[in-house]
């Protein structure tokens, strides 16, 4: 943990409070290495959390049930343990309807709740895909469960639970379950969702050698994405019921592929949608043995083929009625100039950022032509987090 950022949080939280916090906490945002849009039919991909974009926090119990949270530079949330019912006109889209649902979370399971202060501050940057709400709603559950519940060694998979729910029920996202876990992986992790509820996880330590991941921030936002955003697991659902399956993960695919193959259907978007479904399972695996294989040629090839299907089956980059976007010129120029590494979509699409790996004795260069596009400030590289949930008394 940032001690430098530790005890600057620990001058603000005397300035406020006079007295001393007790301990600090950190939750990371994440990174999707890859596999898009697949988790919530059951499939699985390879996630990781970021250690220089996170929330670190300084905190202490209350003795009055209030639950007093303070990041800087924004608005104070403040409510009572007792009064935490969804009031979906005032909570939705907003960090306090987060809290209020992850300390709801704990109630309904049985977990004891209380009141405290928390001061944090972030350094996750904004429209990159880097999940600041779940990294929120990580803080906050972490805090409660080791100020509360100490005893009862609340996992990780049950920290992420109480997140996902807050933010699906109390936030109005409709986000799986990857966004949580990303915060608090150590080094990567492929998440398996065959069981939604309890997924798979496998941690590793990927070595990427003399190449670095860079997120590159388009001028394309997605704030008006939400249609298209939803088009996807829509055109999924078409799929499975076409082919009377419960999730694409179960689809025959051998029938589906000859179907696919038909000229009628190669053009039809719910079938190309549902190939790059199958097709990046593929690529995640192949990726996912490419990395414990330390086997960076075989990795960067997923990448750039997760890319293409991005453009040409997911249709994730341009919103319908779209004919070109920064993101698209930020993406086809990448492609164009990188001669060592790849790039993909990162994220959901529409807008946001890309998936860069590439060799470091290119990336000075590659940084001066595409920040023309985007502007140096929106160039991040990235650092894989080995601790990226922590807990430390001061």
């Amino acid at each position: 943990m940032d001690t430098n950022r530790v005890e600057l949080l620990v001058k603000e939280y005397q300035k406020r409070f006079k007295s001393k916090p007790t301990h600090a906490v950190k939750s990371c945002g994440r990174l999707e290495v890859i596999g898009n849009h697949v988790d919530y039919q059951n499939g699985y991909l390879i996630n990781s959390s970021i250690e220089n974009m996170c929330i670190i926090g300084v905190c202490a119990k209350r003795n009055d049930n209030v639950v007093h949270i303070e990041s800087i530079g924004y608005p104070v949330i403040e409510f009572k343990t007792n009064e935490i019912k969804l009031n979906k006109k005032k909570d939705y889209e907003t960090s306090k309807g987060l809290a209020k649902g992850v300390f709801k979370y704990f109630e309904k399971h049985g977990y004891k709740k209380g009141g405290f202060n928390l001061v944090m501050n972030s350094t996750l940057p904004s429209g990159v895909g880097v999940s600041s709400s779940a990294a929120f709603s990580m803080t906050v559950s972490k805090t409660l469960a080791m100020l509360y519940n100490e005893n009862k060694n609340i996992d990780k998979v049950t920290l992420a639970l109480a997140s996902q729910w807050a933010e699906n029920t109390y936030f109005g996202k409709k986000c799986g379950l990857q966004d949580q876990l990303g915060s608090c992986s150590d080094g990567m992790e492929i998440l398996d969702f065959e069981n939604v509820e309890k997924p798979t996880i496998h941690h590793f330590i990927p070595s990427l050698g003399n190449y670095q991941i860079i997120l590159v921030k388009s001028q394309t936002s997605h704030a008006n994405a939400s249609d298209a955003f939803n088009s996807i697991p829509e055109d999924y659902i078409k799929i499975c019921k076409k082919y009377h399956t419960k999730n694409l993960r179960t689809l025959n695919w051998n029938k589906f592929l000859t179907d696919f193959e038909k000229k009628e259907n190669k053009s039809k978007r719910e079938y190309m949608r549902a190939y790059h479904f199958g097709s990046e399972l593929l690529r995640v695996g192949r990726a996912y043995r490419a990395l414990q294989e330390f086997d960076i040629y075989e990795f960067k090839l997923c990448i750039a083929e997760s890319g293409h299907s991005n453009k040409n089956y997911l249709q994730n980059i341009l919103i319908p009625g779209q004919k070109t976007s920064n993101l698209l010129d930020v993406y086809d120029t990448s492609v164009r100039i990188i001669k060592n590494g790849a790039i993909r979509i990162h994220g959901g699409g529409f807008g946001g950022a890309c998936f860069v790996i590439i060799d470091k004795r290119e990336l000075l260069d590659y940084e001066k032509r595409i920040a023309k596009l985007v502007g140096k400030e929106n160039i991040y590289h990235i650092d894989i987090s080995m601790h990226a949930l922590e807990w430390v008394k001061l």
